[in-house]
């Protein structure tokens, strides 16, 4: 391969082309001239120059592939390759990405870098999230704040929803989470690290950020800070989307409550187990199918006099529960075998009373016959008939079919008996079975409701409604009519967190976000009135918008309502006020949804 530089060679091609070219030019003005001045020449002579002509013709394209093949120093690529003979595609130039620096404020989560792996190590761990984590996203500014119990810990910039796709404004939470999620409205793009916030579409998910709204009605997030968000938040972490720049602030009011301390919940197993026992006994049932149910050990490592919080007291409610549960379907079980063993002796009993009846019957038929046959005079035909030996055959018969008789009627009166006693445990059988059945069923709501209260609390307080909602796991719990004073007066839209709360109950963290209301439009001005009439200010002046200790001062709980909260209450729960209804976005699978535009 020729080592050249590169643009010697194709300065050498070049020049090897032009020299060709001139040359076949040359030969090709020498040949007309000679047809032009019609110089005579001999046969020989035409031959010859015709074969000079060919032979100068050949060697023109010689040159010209010795050129583009020997001069021309190619890249073993394109050697390989199937291009033309003089010229070859240029390789594309590779394009060098730099990495780009990361979107989220690092100096926000962490200090200053640690030392080595073990050190990142700890200090990742060290710096993961306390209490509730919650997301402001600030639609104006394009960013996002992050925020614990101890306060931010991490901000990035997004993109919001353009014009004609505008974000909603309001209280969200995580509704669903996807690592790898693809939209099935956009044709299926890519939404990677995407956390639902409604069942309409709206997703934070990482995306091209721009520096301005881009997206669809999403939030977009870095891709170097979508899995940084993913890994801090769970489902039903709150998420609130404002129309300016707001921050939570520490607060406390007489009206949000503390948390209520329970003791373990006392077992009630061994009850169950001991009242299925006495009832398939006292229905006759066989020893084989009364056995003892399995109950698990108590695995509860808390202390059974100390107080638990609600969360703590779900949890033993519900390993309570799922042993009242295996009680109870044992229980159900068995019952069901009972009744199973008791109908089928029942119909085996109704049975042999229809045998015995068929019995009775034929037995009686028999008699009947025989003594009409024994009253019937004797035919003249059959002499026979009439003897001694005739009459005693017709006796012997008769005393058969009159003991055969009293035997069925005998039997006939057994089986009724039988019938008698089996049908009734039969229908005693089935009704424990259904009595044990709900205890089963029961049991499983309760293992449902302990799986429920293990999840945060959310109460919500609506002016437009005039009623106090609590939802759990995403599941109605409670709602009540409410009493707000001075109802002409707007409320706003604040939202209370429980951050953080002691070991023993005995004080609540909490933090208060204040969205900024939605500025009205201006009013234009009607056409065809008087200049007077347009230019007459207005003479009430705007209403303040009311604080976040104001909102809590004018409303009146129902009765019942703080001890219901303080039951369910502990780290993560909220709170929401606010003027406006509850959203259509809301359904079966979501937390309360307040959209404020």
């Amino acid at each position: 391969m020729d080592m050249r530089p590169r643009g010697q060679n194709i300065r050498a091609r070049n020049k090897a082309l032009r020299y060709s070219i001139k040359h076949c030019q040359c030969m090709k003005i020498r040949s007309h001239e000679a047809v032009q001045n019609r110089i005579p020449r001999t046969t020989h002579s035409a031959r010859t120059g015709r074969f000079s002509a060919a032979l100068a013709l050949v060697a023109g394209f010689a040159t010209l592939l010795f050129a583009g093949l020997l001069t021309a120093s190619q890249p073993a690529a394109a050697q390989q390759g199937f291009g033309n003979f003089f010229t070859y595609q240029q390789p594309r130039k590779r394009v060098l990405r730099r990495k780009r620096a990361p979107a989220a404020d690092t100096a926000a989560t962490t200090d200053a870098k640690p030392a080595g792996k073990a050190d990142a190590k700890k200090e990742a761990e060290k710096s993961g999230p306390k209490g509730a984590v919650y997301a402001i996203v600030s639609v104006p500014d394009q960013h996002v704040t992050v925020y614990d119990a101890t306060g931010r810990i991490a901000r990035s910039r997004v993109s919001t929803g353009q014009a004609g796709f505008r974000t909603p404004v309001g209280v969200f939470s995580v509704i669903g989470k996807s690592r790898y999620h693809h939209s099935n409205i956009y044709s299926g793009a890519p939404m990677p690290w995407m956390q639902r916030i409604t069942w309409s579409g709206v997703a934070l998910h990482a995306g091209v950020v721009p520096g301005y709204p881009a997206s669809h009605g999403c939030i977009r997030l870095p891709y170097s800070f979508a899995p940084q968000l993913y890994g801090l938040t769970k489902v039903g972490a709150r998420v609130v989307v404002t129309s300016r720049d707001t921050e939570p602030v520490v607060f406390s009011h007489a009206l949000l409550p503390l948390p209520k301390m329970q003791p373990p919940p006392v077992g009630s197993q061994q009850a169950l187990k001991r009242d299925a026992s006495v009832e398939l006994a006292s229905m006759g049932a066989p020893a084989s199918t009364m056995t003892t149910a399995a109950v698990p050990e108590e695995t509860t490592d808390v202390d059974s006099t100390k107080p638990l919080n609600p969360i703590a007291y779900a949890a033993a409610l519900r390993e309570r529960a799922v042993a009242d549960k295996a009680v109870a379907d044992k229980a159900a079980k068995e019952a069901l075998a009972a009744a199973q063993a008791a109908g089928e002796e029942a119909r085996l009993a109704v049975d042999d009373v229809r045998k015995a009846e068929a019995d009775l019957k034929a037995a009686e038929a028999k008699v009947a016959d025989l003594e009409a046959r024994a009253a019937a005079p004797a035919p003249a035909a059959a002499p026979a008939a009439g003897t001694p030996e005739a009459t005693t055959s017709i006796e012997t018969d008769k005393a058969a079919a009159q003991s055969e008789l009293a035997r069925a009627r005998g039997a006939l009166d057994e089986a009724r008996t039988r019938e008698a006693a089996k049908t009734p445990a039969a229908f005693a059988a089935v009704e424990a079975w259904k009595r044990a059945t709900a205890a089963a069923e029961a049991a499983g709501d309760l293992v449902a409701q302990a799986d429920r209260r293990r999840e945060q609390v959310s109460v919500f307080i609506s002016k437009k409604e005039g009623r106090i909602f609590i939802r759990q796991d995403w599941k109605e719990v409670w709602e009540a009519p409410v009493t707000i004073r001075d109802p002409e007066r707007p409320l706003g839209t604040h939202v209370y967190t429980a951050v953080d709360a002691a070991p023993d109950g005995s004080s609540v963290k909490w933090t208060a976000i204040t969205i900024p209301a939605e500025g009205a439009a201006p009013k234009e001005a009607n056409r065809g009135r008087s200049k007077d009439k347009q230019e007459q200010p207005e003479s009430r002046a705007p209403t303040p918008p009311e604080t976040a200790a104001g909102a809590l001062d004018r409303i009146e709980l129902p009765e019942g309502a703080r001890e219901r909260i303080a039951e369910l209450l502990w780290t993560g729960g909220s709170l929401i006020v606010s003027d406006q209804p509850r959203s259509y976005e809301m359904g079966e699978y979501t937390d309360f949804i307040v959209l404020t535009r």
